[in-house]
């Protein structure tokens, strides 16, 4: 049996070849040559892998869920590696092994075997190769994802099978050389060009320094593919005893305009500031308007539509008696003041000129009357100071005047957030960007906003009511053209009235309640605020602005505001008796009959919250006296508290002296009013009426003003007349402040007399040869009779202290004997 034999030579290589001229150079290289030992071909199985390329979308990162859409199956994969590799039609009894899913990398790797001699096995899979990929060619196999072309190659290396979660494809090759030698650019780029275009090869360290070789490159595509599929043929690739250990490298982008802006923080931070105030402005403004126009316009409140009304009048109402009855029937006697209710009526049917103050003491029934001559106004904002006020910080108050105008959405959180930025921004550029908006510049924007929301009220609310009264009157022309049988003559009408008449009604109402209720360092701001707003809108004629305060000072406040126009003020004092008992009767039942309740009624004074409280005690099944006395009992610890002092908190300071106002305590228990100026100029005050003020503020007493200047001064409340009466027959508290009052009385006078013994020193040594001078004997005379004069009243101190502390210790005695 013959057996082929050939001599071994160098190998020949070809770049361009048809398979006839294979096969004939295949022959020729097997024929033996001169001097060559003949060997066997020995033709046995051989295996490789083949890459195919775009089998499935690629998977850039972790939220990347395009591969959701398509199916991965064994079934799936199977079919298009079928579909791309046509096994029958290829040679060397192609098998394929195993199929690989490299979903990641967005291809399949293809175990396949076949049979060829072992030196040409290179040869015959770079043949089935080149088969694969005419075959996709002439079938135009794409994906159904991209419609791109299916592309395949012959994996020449070791493929990296790896699922690490971190590394996804990029672009960018890092080729890392295991090896003595490295490879060179020329190397690189005939490997990798038939993968794919190729931006940049670059090596690393750059070995034109000739101190160290260069250990990696980065290998730029212009494509992610072509590094797939340059990866997943070529790891692990020996060129000259180097191996290629090729990886992704994470593509680092570089942004011009990112860069700029990062190291110009001075402009970009001011500038982003500038474009988020904008977008705030723009998005976040006609909201808030919105907001602010449905409170106004009571938009969703249901009591503002006749059919939810009738509804609730005929269902719920006829079970159970609604609050706003129960509240009308407490306030009825307050807000049936006629002639001031009407008086308020006729200053909001004229335009806003100036401040409406409806002042009085609690409990006159300032807001009640308020209250009643708005009814019929559609447009009213109320602002409840008090609920204001008593927030526990400012941004709380921030949230509750917000809530008060309607006024959303309210991000505070933006002024922490605010004053954060300031502080990086100071710490990066050393300036102040002053981005923190302090909660006054918040409760600033929301006046004016709400201001804004008044102003654009006014056209459409006149606009509505000119169509309704257009309505109305063609529908009486239609009616008298019927009932006449004849054109109606038009009637002549005065169209500029109708115009002032439909402005006045269009005008909206804004009420400040409790109006400087207290005067705290903290809420001083506020009440500047509220008062500049209102300027503001009685200047521009966008609202009326009503004030309800109990604060005598309330004018010189607003007066700062508004200055050189008097306001319309009305003042409310406390109902009358027959008032009073009327409020009782209807509260308790016309059956009440106790003889001590007038007298009672009469000591209370009319005031609303005083007799609120009697109310619910007697409710309680109390006895009118019991109450009464658990009223005076009440109050008289208040005094005590707050009127001299005895209080366990160390922060409550006091702007007068317990001795101050034990003074107005003597007078008001004798007598129902003081004299202003008379007070004013005793030795306690001085001429200083800083603490008549300040009690004022207190509400431990009121002042009467007459012609603009104060008068007379009365208890704060009418059961005060009570409690200093009370206070006085306390003969141990009585005494012990009449020593103190005394013995601050007797150190003022003796001080006043050392002053004047110096004076008479000084001036008895002024003298001629043997005497002083005439002028100067009758001055040190004038001297001596006023300190006569002091001396006589230090002994008067003296003796009514001897007499209180008597008084102490007898009636000490008798309370513990008792």
């Amino acid at each position: 049996m013959l057996c082929r034999a050939r001599y071994h030579s160098k190998p020949r290589y070809y770049t361009y070849r048809s398979i006839q001229t294979t096969r004939i150079l295949r022959y020729a290289e097997s024929l033996p040559t001169p001097n060559q030992p003949l060997t066997k071909t020995i033709v046995s199985e051989q295996t490789a892998q083949i890459y195919l390329d775009n089998v499935f979308p690629l998977r850039l990162s972790v939220w990347d869920i395009r591969q959701l859409v398509f199916k991965n199956s064994k079934r799936f994969l199977e079919s298009k590696v079928h579909q791309t590799i046509p096994s029958n039609e290829l040679p060397h009894d192609f098998t394929v092994k195993q199929i690989l899913a490299r979903t990641k990398d967005g291809g399949a790797i293809v175990h396949f075997s076949y049979k060829s001699t072992e030196t040409a096995k290179l040869e015959v899979a770079e043949d089935i190769v080149k088969k694969i990929q005419d075959h996709v060619k002439k079938e135009r196999i794409v994906a159904p994802f991209n419609f791109r072309q299916v592309r395949a190659f012959l994996v020449k290396g070791q493929p990296f099978l790896e699922d690490i979660l971190a590394h996804y494809p990029t672009p960018r090759l890092r080729i890392e050389f295991q090896g003595e030698k490295p490879v060179n650019v020329e190397s690189l780029y005939h490997l990798l060009r038939p993968y794919g275009n190729i931006f940049d090869i670059s090596l690393y360290p750059n070995p034109n320094t000739g101190k160290d070789p260069a250990r990696y490159a980065i290998v730029q595509f212009t494509r992610i593919r072509f590094a797939t599929s340059a990866r997943n043929c070529l790891h692990g690739y020996n060129v000259d005893n180097t191996r290629l250990n090729i990886v992704y490298e994470r593509q680092m982008r570089t942004n011009v305009v990112k860069d700029w802006l990062v190291s110009h923080p001075r402009i970009t931070i001011p500038l982003l500031a500038a474009i988020f105030a904008g977008i705030t402005y723009a998005v976040f403004d006609p909201i808030r308007i919105f907001f602010v126009t449905s409170k106004v316009t009571q938009r969703f409140n249901p009591q503002e539509y006749a059919f939810y009304r009738w509804l609730r009048k005929e269902t719920w109402d006829r079970l159970i008696q609604p609050d706003s009855i129960q509240q009308s029937a407490q306030s009825s006697s307050w807000a049936d003041d006629f002639e001031h209710t009407e008086k308020l009526r006729a200053w909001l049917a004229e335009s806003p000129e100036t401040f409406i103050v409806v002042t009085g003491n609690k409990g006159s029934g300032k807001s009640a009357l308020v209250k009643a001559a708005i009814h019929d106004k559609r447009h009213t904002v109320i602002i409840d100071c008090e609920k204001i006020g008593s927030a526990r910080n400012q941004s709380e108050m921030t949230k509750t005047l917000a809530k008060e105008a309607g006024y959303f959405p309210i991000f505070t959180w933006l002024s922490s957030l605010s004053g954060v930025m300031d502080t990086v921004v100071a710490a990066t550029t050393g300036q102040k960007a002053n981005f923190a908006s302090s909660p006054d510049s918040k409760m600033k924007d929301i006046l004016e906003t709400v201001a804004v929301a008044l102003r654009d009220m006014i056209p459409s609310e006149k606009e509505a009511r000119l169509q309704t009264k257009k309505k109305q009157q063609t529908r009486w022309k239609k009616v008298k053209n019927l009932v006449l049988n004849k054109k109606s003559d038009t009637v002549g009408e005065n169209k500029e009235e109708d115009e002032d008449e439909l402005d006045q009604k269009c005008i909206p109402v804004v009420v400040i309640d409790n109006y400087m209720y207290r005067e705290t360092s903290k809420n001083v701001i506020l009440w500047e605020q509220l008062a500049e707003w209102a300027a503001l809108l009685i200047e521009n004629s966008i609202a009326h602005v009503i004030f309800i305060s109990s604060n005598a000072s309330v004018m010189k406040a607003l007066a700062k505001a508004l200055p050189g126009k008097s306001f319309s003020n009305i003042t409310l004092s406390d109902a009358p008796p027959e008032v009073a008992m009327s409020f009782i009767k209807k509260q308790l039942g016309e059956e009440v009959d106790d003889p001590k309740l007038p007298e009672i009624i009469s000591a209370l004074g009319g005031r609303l919250t005083e007799l609120e409280v009697l109310v619910q005690k007697m409710k309680m099944n109390i006895d009118a006296q019991t109450a009464f006395e658990d009223i005076i009992t009440r109050n008289l610890i208040e005094i005590r508290k707050y009127g001299f002092g005895d209080s366990s908190s160390e922060n409550h300071q006091l702007e007068w002296t317990p001795i101050q106002f034990w003074a107005i305590v003597k007078l008001l228990a004798e007598k129902p009013s003081i004299n202003y100026d008379e007070l004013k100029w005793q030795n306690v005050f001085n001429g200083d009426d800083t603490p008549l003020r300040a009690m004022e503020r207190a509400e431990l007493i009121s002042v009467v003003h007459k012609d603009g200047r104060p008068n007379s001064i009365k208890p704060g409340k009418p059961i005060h007349y009570t409690v200093f009466r009370r206070l006085l027959s306390d003969t141990v508290f009585a005494s012990s402040l009449e020593i103190e009052s005394n013995m601050s009385l007797k150190k003022q006078a003796e001080e006043s007399i050392s002053k004047l013994e110096n004076t008479i020193e000084k001036l008895s040594n002024i003298s001629q040869p043997n005497k002083p001078p005439r002028e100067i004997q009758e001055r040190i005379h004038y001297l001596l009779t006023k300190l006569s004069s002091l001396q006589k009243s230090i002994e008067q101190y003296d003796e009514a202290i001897k007499d209180a502390k008597i008084s102490v210790s007898k009636d000490w005695k008798e309370d513990d004997e008792n």
